[in-house]
């Protein structure tokens, strides 16, 4: 069960006049309100239209390879809450979505690819601030979860907090393990000290890029934040971009290279599909190694095109690899 913002990714490749006719941050990731969205959505005629958000970008690719995954996230009474739903369901997803800010409209981010592929992203979160905790309840019904996947971004959003620990509870109750990704450096430090606790308490598997390890352990070098991450009963994953990434688990570390790729075209999703192709080998019961592969596999197939959704089957992939068995 993957937990998060249900949010519509609009993606498009752009010129450097329409990110700064855009008003947001060059690189970064802006939140913007829904008149401003709006604005900027008319900057671009032609957009490429994917249910997105962090948590759902897991659920896709965990379907992809395989898996039958759930995705609990909050849309707004609105075509584009209809489309969300839709979107996933087509792709394997089981969606249990909420409507708890009905007044809201459902979350939309703009990804403006630029032509070194960087994104700059406006991003309103709409009717995702608001997850119901029943929607958790429901996901679990009659059923049990082999993992629970919860994006770091909704630390800041309060209305998901209670959701939030009934999936840690639900989760823990069935036997399955907790996965949590930092999401972004600047949560790290808006959120540090409930991070630490978080993960001390109930993370079983974390995830982070490097500059988010070294906010969160401390540490200024890579080498020390991963020796900081070595914690009992904690698995950690450090993506590190296109030097693959570094796995931890009971004192063993697996260093995954990353795939070459013909063409690097849009890096939106690298992180949450990498994500999905570790949490498929580690709920398979393969080694660390392999499933850093698998993420690795995952995130080298989405950076080839736009949106963060695979555009070939992940299993397919992982097959031919010799990564899992055929089905």
């Amino acid at each position: 069960m993957c937990l998060g913002h249900a949010i519509v990714d609009r993606v498009a490749h752009v010129g450097a006049r329409t990110i700064e006719a855009a008003g947001v941050e060059l690189g970064a990731m802006t939140l913007v309100d829904g008149a401003e969205i709006e604005r900027i959505a008319g900057l671009v005629g032609d957009w490429v239209q994917v249910a997105g958000g962090s948590a759902a970008n897991t659920a896709v690719g965990l379907a992809s390879l395989g898996a039958h995954p759930a995705f609990v996230g909050s849309v707004g009474n609105d075509v584009l809450g209809t489309e969300y739903e839709l979107d996933l369901g087509s792709v394997g997803v089981r969606c249990v979505l909420s409507h708890s800010a009905a007044e809201l409209r459902t979350g939309q981010c703009l990804v403006l690819v630029s032509l070194d592929s960087g994104r700059t992203m406006a991003t309103n979160l709409g009717a995702g601030v608001v997850i119901d905790p029943a929607a958790v309840e429901q996901a679990f019904a009659g059923t049990t979860a082999a993992a629970v996947y919860i994006e770091g971004y909704l630390l800041d959003s309060p209305g998901t907090a209670v959701a939030l620990e009934r999936a840690v509870e639900l989760a823990k109750g069935g036997g399955g393990f907790v996965a949590l990704s930092l999401s972004d450096p600047f949560l790290v430090e808006r959120h540090g000290p409930f991070l630490n606790e978080l993960v001390q308490s109930e993370v079983d598997l974390l995830f982070a890029n490097e500059e988010e390890a070294r906010r969160f352990t401390g540490v200024d070098d890579l080498s020390g934040a991963l020796d900081a991450l070595e914690r009992p009963g904690l698995m950690a994953a450090v993506t590190l971009g296109a030097r693959g990434a570094v796995l931890l688990s009971g004192g063993e570390r697996a260093v995954v290279g990353a795939p070459p790729v013909d063409r690097v075209d849009d890096t939106t999703g690298a992180g949450d599909l990498f994500a999905a192709g570790v949490v498929y080998g580690i709920i398979r019961g393969a080694p660390l190694a392999a499933s850093g592969r698998l993420g690795a596999l995952a995130a080298g197939e989405v950076v080839s095109h736009l949106g963060a959704q695979p555009h070939v089957s992940l299993h397919v992939l992982a097959v031919q690899a010799g990564l899992t068995e055929p089905w």
